[in-house]
């Protein structure tokens, strides 16, 4: 009962929901926003898994715990950001905050490796975690979530930016639809199936600036569609239209069904694809 923490975003877990279901799921604690933490085991770096934990003497969480006791202490602040770069401290700060952090902090757990620490109210703290969130999103590595929380007295609480910060609100929606590209290309690389077509969004950068995503769907090809900005839908006689996704929605109907995955995608009925 012992071994290493590893720090778990939702839209992992959501895959790993299907590749990995019931007991062989990864046994985890829930932190906050999207963030989870679980366990490697010792010796063998294998997820803990449910059906593992459920075999323990000792609860979980009390096991967490003690993995993250002695992770250390934190780095300095660089132009107002704590950059954590070992899995095990930045499990501790997200399992344990009380003994590692003061005031009203917000953390941004971008990657497993890449866990950062801003002041609420440092606009500018916060803008050099974009330009880390780019940097990452860029070395196409694993990312966990560009979703920020702040510790409270209740625990950890989703962040609310866009309110605290709306000069950066078009920066904060490219960081967030980026990281929800790259969830939606690890779901279609897991869950690939020859009967229906996992469509990836795609992003586009308008000539204001703004960032949004795109996916292009074949009509009458079975589909699971990602949620995007836009749908451009390629009819087989080579025309293409293009529809916001709650256009393409309510012109699909009751056909159309919202599925459980994680990030979320939608089954577009059709044939099955032909390649």
């Amino acid at each position: 009962m012992s071994g290493t923490a590893r720090v778990y975003g939702a839209s992992e877990l959501g895959v790993l929901s299907i590749t990995a279901p019931g007991e062989a799921h990864p046994r985890v604690e829930y932190v906050g926003g999207e963030i989870f933490v679980g366990l490697n085991a010792a010796g063998t770096g294998a997820a803990v898994t449910q059906g593992d934990a459920q075999a323990w003497s000792r609860p979980f969480g009390d096991v967490v715990a003690e993995a993250v006791a002695s992770a250390g202490t934190l780095p300095d602040a660089v132009d107002g950001v704590i950059l954590i770069t070992d899995e095990s401290l930045a499990a501790a700060v997200l399992v344990e905050p009380a003994g590692l952090l003061a005031g009203d902090p917000v953390v941004f757990a971008l990657s497993r490796d890449r866990l950062a620490i801003v002041g609420a109210d440092d606009e500018a703290a916060v803008g050099r975690v974009l330009d880390l969130a780019e940097e990452l999103f860029d070395a196409e590595g694993p990312l966990v979530s560009a979703h920020p929380i702040v510790l409270t007295s209740d625990g950890w609480a989703p962040f609310g930016w866009f309110e605290k910060f709306p000069a950066l609100e078009m920066r904060i929606q490219r960081v967030l639809r980026l990281f929800s590209v790259r969830a939606y290309e690890a779901q279609t690389a897991a869950l690939q199936r020859p009967d229906v077509r996992y469509i990836d969004p795609k992003i586009r950068v308008l000539e204001t600036g703004v960032t949004t995503t795109f996916a292009a769907w074949p009509k009458g090809t079975a589909s699971l569609l990602p949620v995007v900005d836009n749908v451009i839908v390629a009819d087989p006689s080579g025309a293409l239209s293009v529809a916001t996704m709650d256009q393409f929605l309510d012109a699909g109907g009751d056909a159309i069904i919202r599925t459980g995955l994680s990030p979320a995608r939608y089954f577009v009925p059709g044939e099955p694809p032909r390649e």
